[in-house]
């Protein structure tokens, strides 16, 4: 055998094993996901914020692994640290100090109190509701200064919202408050969008991914997350998906 085609493979060889793998270079972040917020983020996994951040976060070379929760339970992993960041987290004045926040908005979720059509609300605005209505609204959840400051209403927690669809059409609670995709898609599935219908607004929710103070890499993953939507609110992908539910 003459030498130099066995030269030749040796060294096409050595190259190859130098070359990185597709599986080695490949970055992945984990972020925490709640469980119950149709069509936002759903408990298999799927729904709009998991779209959005996954294609956000492909568009930079990241892939993303989530961990579905309890929205109370996304919180408690952000805050310790146990992954990067959680979603879907509204940035506000009593949320903002816990965590790390990045520079662009994953979306905005708009939001009305939600009455019987056959026990209307007295109130016409958020601002009338005085006289110790009982609202019902999910744990953990943020609704914006104006509900957390009126102390004027009986505040009614639960951890689901077919809890609360339960209570308003027994006539155990005055009304909900809901975010609008949610609430379409519910009262929709549930024949109910004559019965349970929308009084007037709530105050929209700003979501962000809440990244942890406490993981080492959260401030170079809320960059790349940065990067991430610019690039999909510039190219259609993210109105594209948001337009999608």
């Amino acid at each position: 055998m003459r030498p130099f085609p066995a030269l030749l493979l040796i060294a096409l060889l050595s190259a190859i094993a130098c070359l990185p793998s597709q599986a080695a270079a490949a970055e992945t972040v984990e972020l925490a996901i709640e469980d119950a917020w149709e069509p936002y983020a759903n408990a298999d996994g799927t729904g709009m914020s998991n779209d959005l951040v996954k294609a956000a976060y492909r568009a930079v070379g990241i892939e993303v692994q989530l961990r579905v929760r309890p929205y109370a339970r996304v919180l408690v992993e952000v805050r310790a640290g146990t992954v990067a960041g959680g979603l879907n987290v509204a940035r506000e004045p009593s949320t903002a100090p816990d965590f790390l926040w990045g520079q662009e908005l994953l979306f905005q979720a708009d939001a009305h109190y939600y009455h019987r059509s056959d026990r209307p609300l007295r109130a016409k605005s958020a601002a009338e509701l005085q006289h110790g209505e009982r609202i019902g609204v999910i744990r953990g959840y943020e609704y914006g200064e104006q509900f957390f400051r009126n102390d004027a209403i009986n505040k009614e927690w639960v951890s689901r919202h077919a809890q609360n669809i339960s209570k308003l059409l027994a006539g155990r609670l005055d009304a909900i408050i809901m975010f609008d995709k949610t609430a379409n898609l519910l009262l929709t599935r549930n024949g109910l969008a004559k019965r349970i219908v929308p009084a007037f607004p709530c105050e929209s929710s700003l979501i962000y991914v809440a990244f942890s103070l406490r993981h080492p890499k959260a401030a170079y993953f809320a960059g790349k997350l940065d990067e991430g939507l610019r690039i999909i609110k510039a190219n259609g992908v993210h109105a594209a998906i948001a337009a999608k539910y």
